[in-house]
């Protein structure tokens, strides 16, 4: 593969708060995601929430709460995000590539 041919890096454009539950990510190939937070924490891929060694959940999604809101979304780095939830954990770091493939 060329150097001009090489695949663009994943990168955020923009991130807007829609409501108090939900925020849409822009990426730089122009593509518009929504997420629900509670989805996210639902799927949190933190080592509180998932062993590590199985890859097993250890938290049950039927029992978290669908209202919880955002205190902060944090980037780490250039390739994820860090989300800080009003209730439950907030450890989890979602990578780009795993939000991209969220809704796809």
């Amino acid at each position: 593969m060329e150097r001009n041919e090489m695949k663009k890096p994943l990168l955020i454009k923009q991130i807007q708060q829609k409501d108090n539950y939900t925020f849409s990510i822009e990426w730089n190939d122009e593509i518009k995601q929504d997420f629900r937070l509670s989805t996210l924490q639902k799927v949190c891929p933190c080592a509180n929430c998932v062993d590590e060694y199985t890859g097993k959940r250890l938290t049950n999604p039927a029992t978290l709460q669908e209202d919880v809101k955002a205190i902060s979304i944090k980037s780490v780095g250039r390739y994820a995000l860090q989300i800080q939830f009003t209730k439950g954990c907030s450890t989890g770091i979602y990578s780009f590539d795993t939000l991209r493939q969220m809704s796809q």
